[in-house]
């Protein structure tokens, strides 16, 4: 009985093998590098998985996904962050670091990878326009005025309707807590599984230097189910 009994144990899980289970959708889980510095201590820091190639390129920007906490009792502050394999980092938003707060590095899609653009000025052509004048005595003048040549290029216009009111641009206020860093150039290639060295450097508590390795895509991942 016992002998029957385990054959119909092993028939039940090889009939069972072939369903669909809650993992054939679960995206791959990577682990970020993480390392304590002082007071400071930086989690799960990572780069954004590259959708568009799924590596990144020569010349690319990789943003970096991290979470930075300070455990200590005095204020600290994000100065820099650096790598062999890029030029210095892009660093927005709030660097500053509170005792018992923490900032996250968040990004999109719209930074990773390559997006440059090329944009020519606006050209503009005007032709050289004749005006006539008579004057009393009878003797027609002629008077011919160019305002531009042909290929002539000239930067857009602002028109304000008030001429005495000034226009300023600024830039919003940064979130509390969040910053975006995107390192620049990126050099050589990079694909998932590989790792790249990166040093964040603290006002207070001084560098540290982790392997980041590149992040989980945010596709799905699909498991074929076993035919039996």
């Amino acid at each position: 009985m016992a002998a029957v009994a385990a054959g119909l144990g092993l028939a039940a899980a090889g009939c069972s093998a072939g369903q669909v289970t809650q993992t054939d959708t679960q995206v791959a889980a990577v682990n970020g590098a993480s390392g304590t510095v002082g007071a400071i201590a930086v989690r799960d820091a990572q780069l954004l998985f590259p959708v568009e190639h799924g590596y990144y390129e020569e010349g690319d920007s990789a943003p970096i996904v991290v979470v930075i906490a300070n455990n200590g009792t005095d204020a600290d502050k994000l100065l820099s962050v650096t790598s062999e394999r890029s030029a210095e980092a892009e660093i927005t938003g709030d660097r500053d670091l509170e005792p018992g707060t923490a900032i996250i590095g968040g990004a999109d899609q719209d930074d990773a990878g390559s997006h440059k653009t090329t944009t020519s000025a606006p050209t503009s052509t005007s032709a050289a326009h004749a005006t006539t004048t008579s004057p009393v005595s009878g003797t027609a003048t002629t008077t011919t005025t160019t305002s531009a040549s042909d290929t002539s290029v000239s930067a857009p216009a602002t028109t304000t309707a008030n001429p005495s009111a000034s226009v300023s641009v600024s830039a919003k206020p940064s979130e509390p807590g969040k910053v975006k860093i995107v390192l620049k150039d990126f050099k050589g290639e990079l694909r998932p599984g590989q790792t790249v060295r990166v040093t964040f450097l603290f006002e207070k508590a001084g560098p540290i230097t982790l392997d980041l390795p590149i992040g989980a895509t945010p596709e799905p991942r699909k498991d074929e189910p076993s035919k039996h």
